[in-house]
Parts: C-alpha cells; structure tokens; sequence
C-alpha cells in the first residue's frame, strides 16, 4: 500500500488527482483484511474474486483505475525482488504473464518497461553465468525460498 502510495506522487498526469490516488493506493487492501489476498494459485474465478472485492474493483474514476494498475506493478515489483533474493530469475514469471495487456496509462507503462528491462538484464547475466548458459531449475531451490508476492488483481 505504501508503495502504491508513493507510485502516486510520480505521476504526471495533471488529469489525475494525485492526492485521491495516494488515499486509494492506502486504503485499498482493506478489502483483503476481509477476503484475504488472493493469489493466482488460489485457483479463484475472476467472477469470484471481484465479488469478494466489489468496492475496490468498480473503478469507477481515472484514479481508481490507475491505483489499479499501481496494484499490478507493485506485484510484479514484489516478484522481481523475489527473484533477485533468491538468485532465481524467471521463477516468478507467472505473475509477469497474468499482467501483459493491463498497463495503458503512459507513466505506468514507462515504470513497467523500466523493469522488464531491468530484469531481462538479470535473466540473461544468468545464462551468461552458467558454465552450459542454462539457468538451473529455480524450483529445486524453492523449500526455503520467501512466499511470492501478493496478487491483488
């Protein structure tokens, strides 16, 4: 939520209300208290997980739909620092995939640009790295590995 938060003072956008994103971006997994965070591999319904979040889903302003999106960046954000701890790049790709398609507004989509790049960088130092360019299997290291990332979407 901090993140978000903060994600909002960035934006220069003078359509949208800075202040009313940051108060969104704050309030915004209070559903989740309720619901719990659901995850991709929770294996809820769209359908389901947006009645479970109705308020928050509506996004019935501009700045509703970009704390949205916000959500979704910080998620794959979560997931690359993951990665990195765990020296594991690519590991958490499913959380980049359930995300392609949902960026439009500009600023939001130079952030995420910005760290494809970056972790495209990490994934293939990887393969550079290893003596066959083959990363390990990033699986066989998961036992201690931290909880991925919340996905709030």
């Amino acid at each position: 939520m901090y993140r978000m938060a903060i994600m909002s003072l960035t934006i220069t956008d003078p359509t949208v209300n800075k202040e009313r994103c940051m108060k969104l971006a704050l309030v915004h997994d209070m559903a989740e208290c309720i619901v719990g965070d659901i995850t991709p591999m929770d294996n809820v319904s769209k359908e389901e997980k947006h009645r479970r979040e109705k308020e928050y889903e509506t996004q019935s302003s501009p700045e509703a739909r970009l704390v949205k999106q916000f959500d979704l960046l910080e998620m794959i954000l979560q997931a690359h620092e993951y990665e990195e701890l765990e020296e594991t790049p690519g590991r958490l790709q499913e959380f980049f995939d359930s995300t392609e398609g949902r960026f439009h507004h500009p600023d939001v989509i130079q952030l995420v640009d910005c760290l494809k790049k970056e972790r495209r960088g990490h994934m293939s130092g990887v393969a550079r790295a290893t003596p066959s360019g083959i990363s390990q299997d990033p699986a066989m290291d998961s036992a201690e590995a931290p909880p991925p990332p919340s996905h709030t979407s």
